[in-house]
């Protein structure tokens, strides 16, 4: 059996940028293509652009791409460390890692389980039972359905029909790897550099199919240059622990979806709380200058009691404070207070509720210390999580409590200083304005008891050393401000406060949630982030320990400015990973390498004699392909060398080939090459005193007698360079010389539609390289 190479060109474009990576769906005809200025696009097979990224900022340049299995998601790694989860739907960005350094490489990859295992009742994830869904935060001030309930949380769309577990891994170019569940939960880091001596950029990092390893390809300096080395990573520790890693990632996952939404709700709360003191705060402030520190507070107390007050505070009030702008006032404060007990009631509440759920969930997990604890899931530190987010729920419940306070009292004083200052005009009032009680009275006396209190501004509010006079003029902001309450509400006669107080070893009891009375909302969810992050590096930092490098081996030496070309497949048949390296393109060569996943290969690997490694390899080259399938009918059959071009894994039985014909340069070759013939050429080597696979002496095999007639295709129309292959969706796509001309093909299409194709072919190919790119037929702005 052969590999077969029948394809038929669906379309060939003109872009205005040069390409510099392009990555096929593995589900769906769509392919995404980054370019030399940092946008990313997304085309269908048609080169319909469905649509387009903007680089994050000037000069960064995207240096990896990666689609998640189920090709809902796709990551994009940048020059700067940055990693961006983006909906294929949308183009939204679900999630953001910081590697802090540049990223070089990323592959996302779905665990196959050895056998198939059935999920435990304790893992299952019931929370749909017990909470409802979160409100949706552009709804929040209409009073919406909530239809778009993950509108605020966009992580937990990370989680949705995630049945399998998958791993993203993302290579910098400081020789480490990071390994994220789901793209979310980061469950290990490998710092190459360790073992490897000298290691540099990560080029590639791709998970066996079974989590018993990770195929690393690395550069790194040695005395006489650079060299690329391959290096095995033991990652048993996921495989045997699978399923706990899959449920406390979704945990994670579940936990950070919420905490986004919860910063959301902040961010409106204090978009909400800001319009309410625009008018009357800064004319008090304006007034408070020409006093006495204390005057406003004490000329209005004066006003209260005896109904009368200085010349100068009459003047302020008649000729600043107008009736329309006190009724305007009044009304844009009720409606910001009406915001903001909203989403207080609707989206604080219930976050809040959520995640003392999520975490009390978890906790369940830690106490499975024998099954979780080898994963770092502490039962302390979930512990002090719960209680965190237990804080936050109570703090919640207290700003209610405020807002409702403050919203009678404040009332009361709009209302008693429109009659002040109707008074003080000598205009009317009306008679239901004048009539208040004594409850009234005390409200307007604890607003200006309590909201009236000029406080120092501080080098924050101007040069450093000045004060300036400023009003806490109600006493919901200071709740929403990263800063320690000014105010803090008195609890009064509480019975159980007053138990807590008297028993403090139950108040320290982990089911009894802790209330800090001096914190505001914004510093208990800034406190319960700090837990959360604390308690989620655990795991990491534990598992990391785990993992080690089994082996690691020189493979080729690799020229300064070159591109190496490399790709890696695991195949659950074979128990392997192929690892195929193009040291440079336009020559010759070619290595081939497995890997086994097995096991006991992995530990008989892990206790060798330093970096001398067995290994399974071979060099190919391309020759003799004879009976070509060319256009042209008297092309004569070649028998030199093939230059090489690229070199990519079609399928786990398929390696697509480009390749060059050195006696015409204007033609390309595109070969598939069946991986199983390939095999079979592999030899066992042991390399000893840090030789390479290079100078292991290995005559060359051709792989060109591998291949037979149908399994190659001759490509006219101008060199080609670059390829990226799909073998799940069965298309291809063909870069030319100068990165900007795209060729995109068809592959296993019944040979007939071949012949048709052939046809048309050369037209198209001289109107395409004549193309100026002004036409928008021929040219594409990417």
């Amino acid at each position: 059996m052969a590999a077969t190479c029948i394809m038929k060109q669906v379309e060939e474009r003109h872009v205005a940028n040069e390409i510099i990576k392009c990555v096929w769906s593995p589900k769906m005809d769509l392919v995404a293509i980054a370019n030399i200025k940092g946008q990313v696009a997304m085309h269908r097979l048609s080169w319909q652009r469905v649509w387009v990224i903007s680089a994050p900022g000037e000069g960064i340049k995207v240096t990896g791409l990666a689609w998640r299995p189920d090709s809902k998601i796709l990551a994009v790694g940048y020059s700067t460390g940055e990693v961006v989860l983006v909906d294929i739907e949308d183009s939204s960005a679900i999630h953001r890692l910081n590697m802090s350094v540049e990223v070089t490489a990323l592959s996302w990859a779905a665990h196959v389980p050895e056998e198939p295992t059935k999920e435990e009742t304790m893992f299952t994830d019931m929370s749909d039972n017990y909470l409802p869904p979160l409100p949706s935060l552009s709804k929040t001030y209409t009073g919406g359905s909530g239809e778009e309930q993950e509108e605020g949380w966009h992580e937990g769309r990370l989680l949705r029909d995630q049945n399998c577990l998958t791993l993203l891994t993302v290579g910098t170019a400081t020789a480490a790897i990071h390994l994220y569940a789901f793209g979310l939960f980061h469950c290990a880091t490998v710092e190459l550099s360790e073992t490897v001596p000298g290691a540099g950029p990560v080029l590639d990092a791709t998970p066996s199919h079974d989590l018993h390893l990770l195929s690393c390809l690395v550069e790194r300096e040695t005395g006489s240059g650079r060299e690329l080395v391959h290096a095995t990573v033991e990652t048993l520790v996921l495989a045997c622990r699978h399923q706990e890693l899959h449920a406390l990632a979704r945990r994670y996952g579940q936990i950070l979806g919420l905490m986004s939404y919860a910063n959301h709700t902040l961010t409106l709360l204090e978009e909400a709380w800001e319009s309410i003191l625009l008018e009357l705060d800064h004319k008090l402030a304006d007034y408070a200058r020409t006093v006495p520190e204390g005057g406003v507070a004490a000329d209005f107390l004066e006003l209260l009691v005896f109904g009368r007050t200085s010349s100068e505070f009459e003047v302020f009030l008649s000729n600043e404070l107008t009736e329309k702008g006190l009724k305007k006032l009044g009304h844009s404060i009720e409606l910001s207070y009406s915001n903001i007990q909203k989403l207080v009631l609707r989206n604080v509440q219930a976050v809040g509720q959520a995640l003392v759920h999520q975490l009390s969930a978890l906790m369940g997990l830690a106490r499975c210390h024998g099954r979780f604890g080898v994963l770092g899931v502490e039962e302390e530190s979930v512990g002090r999580a719960v209680q965190e987010a237990g804080a936050f729920v109570l703090k919640a419940v207290e700003l209610q409590q405020v807002i409702d306070a403050a919203m009678t009292t404040f009332k009361a004083f709009l209302r008693w200083l429109y009659v002040v200052v109707q008074r003080a005009r000598a205009e009317s009032v009306p008679e239901d304005m004048t009539r208040g009680t004594q409850q009234d009275l005390t409200y307007i006396a604890e607003f200006l008891h309590d909201g009236l209190e000029d406080t120092p501004a501080g080098s924050s509010s101007g040069a450093q050393g000045e004060r300036r006079p400023r009003f806490r003029l109600e006493r919901v902001g200071q709740y929403l401000k990263d800063a320690p309450l000014s105010c803090p509400p008195e609890s009064g006669p509480n019975p159980w406060v007053a138990f807590l107080e008297k028993h403090p070893t139950l108040a320290n009891h982990p089911l009894i949630f802790p209330h800090h009375r001096d914190r505001s909302l914004v510093q208990e969810l800034n406190s319960m982030a700090g837990v959360l992050e604390s308690m989620a590096s655990q795991p990491a930092q534990v598992i990391s320990e785990a993992i080690t490098v089994a082996s690691w081996v020189p493979l080729v030496k690799v020229t300064e400015g070159t591109t190496v070309s490399v790709s890696q497949m695991s195949c659950p048949k074979d128990s392997a990973v192929y690892t195929v390296v193009l040291p440079c393109s336009g020559q010759s060569l070619l290595y081939l390498a497995r890997w086994s996943t097995k096991p006991e290969v992995l530990v008989h690997a892990s206790a060798g004699p330093g970096p001398a490694h067995h290994v399974e390899a071979m060099p190919f080259v391309f020759s003799r392909l004879d009976g070509a399938r060319s256009t042209s009918q008297d092309q004569a059959p070649t028998t030199s060398i093939l230059k090489l071009m690229g070199a990519q894994f079609y399928t786990e039985e398929t390696l697509s080939v480009l390749a060059q014909d050195p006696n015409d340069p204007r033609t390309a070759l595109f070969i598939q090459l069946w991986v199983v013939a390939a095999a079979g050429e592999l030899r066992p080597l042991a390399l000893y005193g840090g030789h390479s696979l290079a100078e292991a002496n290995l005559t060359p095999c051709d792989a060109g007698t591998l291949v037979d007639a149908s399994g190659f295709r001759r490509l006219e129309g101008g060199p080609l360079t670059t390829l990226a292959v799909s073998g799940s969706r069965k298309v291809a796509l063909l870069l030319s010389e100068n990165r900007r001309r795209v060729r995109l093909f068809e592959m296993e299409v019944d040979e007939d539609d071949e012949d048709d194709e052939d046809e048309d072919t050369a037209a198209q190919h001289e109107s395409i390289i004549n193309a100026s790119g002004a036409s928008d037929d021929q040219a594409d702005t990417l």
